[in-house]
């Protein structure tokens, strides 16, 4: 019997189409939220369009292909249209050779795709059409299947879908499955409240810092004893400390006012094992019943960020599977990230397990840093 453990991932999926062209504009704003950078398309322009790439996107395609290359068995579960982009997703998924049988086919619905605009930064705009992504149906879950998994691994469940989070992670829970979830921004506009009555049965919560704002403020405005983060008015900011930043002071998001370790705590008392955030080009921090870990971003030239969750995300939880410790784990996630920062497209540059062991060889756990709550 194989001793390769299974991984099935839950997910959006759509065609990635970039769009490139010469001089890009770019203006900076500042307001009370911080500095912006907008990118500029002058109304009655006509841009000449110097390149299109097209890729493969959505959560649960990069996580597929992610675990494929680490070295594990994978199923992917997502909804696509009858039409050429999820021809092109499906031929991409079988070169992998990731088990799609329980992908579902929609007659009507068009296939989600994204427009991509790069920025000289290396950031993105993104026009997302979601398409069938927004349609899934309970009745169209593979949950039986689950039983066969040793990892769950649920991305972005965007529109009408985020609802199915709280059957899909409690059906994993009752038969005893990992269940790691990666919700991002989009379910979070609507799946706020579903995340949180699904926090019981979650082992890992992956966020980005805006992410973890957004879930902190339902959290503060669904449960009593947590109305203590609210204010009225800002409070004074503090003197600069010195440490990674979301450990140096209070975090103000609309009427809620909370420090990092106050969600660590939180969020690790309604359930996970391990709660992560991710702050962009600071690092990530990681916490753990006992402590909090950060790690800082390595350097690069950042050619488009695109998918770096999705590798992150994970790399991280394919460290744990491997019996690798909360610090290992999380530099080769940043590791798999760092990578596919490099490429454009969001699989381009998925390490492999060798890769990645040999690239973890150089940088090692020496910057993680230990933080008690």
């Amino acid at each position: 019997m194989s001793d390769i453990k299974k991984v099935m991932t839950i997910g959006g999926a759509t065609q990635d189409i970039f769009i490139h062209y010469q001089h890009p504009e770019i203006m900076h704003l500042q307001n009370a939220t911080g500095k912006h950078a907008y990118l500029m398309l002058e109304e009655g322009r006509k841009i000449d369009v110097s390149e299109l790439e097209y890729h493969t996107g959505g959560g649960a395609t990069n996580a597929a292909v992610s675990f494929k290359r680490l070295g594990f068995d994978v199923t992917t579960f997502f909804k696509i249209g009858p039409d050429k982009a999820a021809e092109f997703i499906w031929s991409r998924m079988a070169q992998e050779d990731i088990d799609t049988r329980y992908i579902v086919h929609d007659t009507e619905l068009q296939t989600g795709t994204s427009f991509i605009i790069p920025s000289p930064s290396g950031d993105r705009v993104v026009l997302a059409y979601r398409g069938a992504n927004a349609h899934l149906r309970l009745q169209e879950i593979p949950l039986e299947e689950l039983t066969c998994c040793h990892q769950l691994y649920i991305t972005s469940l965007t529109g009408n879908s985020s609802e199915l989070l709280v059957p899909i992670t409690t059906q994993a829970k009752k038969h005893g499955i990992q269940v790691a979830v990666n919700p991002g921004s989009s379910q979070l506009v609507m799946g706020n409240r579903a995340l949180r009555d699904s926090l019981k049965n979650i082992d890992i919560l992956i966020l980005n810092s805006t992410e973890a704002s957004t879930f902190m403020r339902t959290l503060v405005h669904t449960i009593d004893r947590l109305k203590c983060f609210l204010y009225k008015e800002a409070p004074p900011q503090p003197e600069q400390a010195k440490g990674p930043r979301l450990l140096q002071g209070p975090i103000m998001y609309k009427d809620v006012c909370f420090d990092v370790r106050d969600f660590f705590k939180e969020v690790l008392n309604l359930g996970p094992n391990i709660v992560v955030v991710t702050n962009g080009a600071e690092g990530v921090y990681v916490a753990a019943k006992d402590a909090i870990y950060f790690h800082p971003s390595l350097p690069l030239k950042a050619i488009s960020t695109l998918g770096a969750g999705d590798a992150f995300g994970s790399c991280f939880v394919a460290g744990l599977l491997y019996g690798n410790s909360v610090p290992e784990a999380l530099v080769k996630g940043i590791i798999n990230s760092t990578s596919v920062i490099s490429h454009f497209g969001a699989k381009t540059g998925l390490l492999s397990r060798k890769e990645l062991d040999a690239e973890f060889a150089k940088v090692t756990t020496k910057n993680v840093q230990k933080f008690t709550f």
